[in-house]
C-alpha cells in the first residue's frame, strides 16, 4: 500500500466511512446486554395470582409457592401496577395485585399490596388470612398470628385462618398446645373439616397430641 493510499484510508476512517472494530464489538455487547436485561425484567417483576379460594371443608395450608413467573403473569402484574397507580383508592385492584405477588412467591410485595387494600377496606377475612400467610413466608411468625387473629375477628370460624394459625404455632413457634387449640376451634365449627391432604382434621389433631 502506498503512502497516498494509506493517507486516503485514514481520512475516510476519520470521516466515518469505516466503523471501528471496537465500536462494533461494543454495539454487539450492548445489544446482548439489553436483550438479557429486558428478558430478565419479565421474570424479576412480580406476578399475577388467583383470588383467595372459597372457604370449604378442606382447608388450605400456608406453604411455599412457586417462584417461576410466566409471560402472562408478568403482563398481569404490569397491568395491575398501572391500575393501582391510576386508581390508588381501588381496594379490589390492590387485593388482586397482592394475589399476583402471592402466587409468584413475592411475599414482601404481597404484604405491601394487601396492606394497602385493607387500609381501604378492612372487612375481608380472606385478605387478612392471605396477608398472614405472607408474613409467615417472611419468617415473621408472631406477626402472622396477629394477622390471622384479625381475620378471625371478621370471621371467627374462618377455616384457613384457624388451620394456618395452628400450623404457625406448632411448626414455627413450637407451641403445640396453642396449635392444637386453634385446630379444635376449627373442628368445633366444622366437624367434617379436612387437612389439605384430605385427612380428617380430627385424625390430624389426634396424631399431634401424641
Amino acid at each position: 500500500m502506498t503512502k497516498r493510499e494509506a493517507e486516503r484510508l485514514r481520512q475516510e476512517f476519520e470521516k466515518g466511512v469505516y466503523v471501528k472494530k471496537s465500536t462494533t464489538i461494543m454495539c454487539i455487547v450492548f445489544a446482548l446486554f439489553l436483550g438479557v436485561f429486558l428478558g430478565n425484567l419479565l421474570t424479576v417483576i412480580y406476578t399475577a395470582a388467583p383470588s383467595p379460594a372459597k372457604q370449604t371443608a378442606k382447608v388450605q395450608q400456608a406453604q411455599p409457592l412457586q417462584s417461576q413467573i410466566s409471560q402472562d403473569q408478568a403482563s398481569r402484574i404490569i397491568d395491575l401496577e398501572r391500575q393501582t397507580r391510576n386508581e390508588p383508592t381501588n381496594a379490589l385492584a390492590w387485593q388482586q395485585l397482592g394475589n399476583a405477588y402471592y402466587d409468584t412467591n413475592h411475599p414482601e410485595s404481597a404484604i405491601a399490596a394487601y396492606s394497602r387494600s385493607l387500609e381501604l377496606d378492612s372487612s375481608h377475612a380472606d385478605i387478612w388470612t392471605d396477608l398472614g400467610t405472607m408474613y409467615r413466608q417472611t419468617g415473621q411468625y408472631q406477626k402472622a398470628i396477629e394477622i390471622y387473629n384479625q381475620a378471625l375477628q371478621r370471621n371467627p370460624t374462618h377455616p384457613n385462618a384457624l388451620f394456618n394459625k395452628g400450623i404457625v404455632y406448632l411448626h414455627d413457634l413450637k407451641q403445640r398446645d396453642k396449635g392444637i387449640a386453634a385446630w379444635e376451634e376449627l373442628l368445633a365449627s366444622n366437624p367434617f373439616a379436612q387437612t389439605p391432604q384430605g385427612k380428617p382434621l380430627k385424625e390430624f389433631i389426634d396424631e399431634h397430641r401424641k
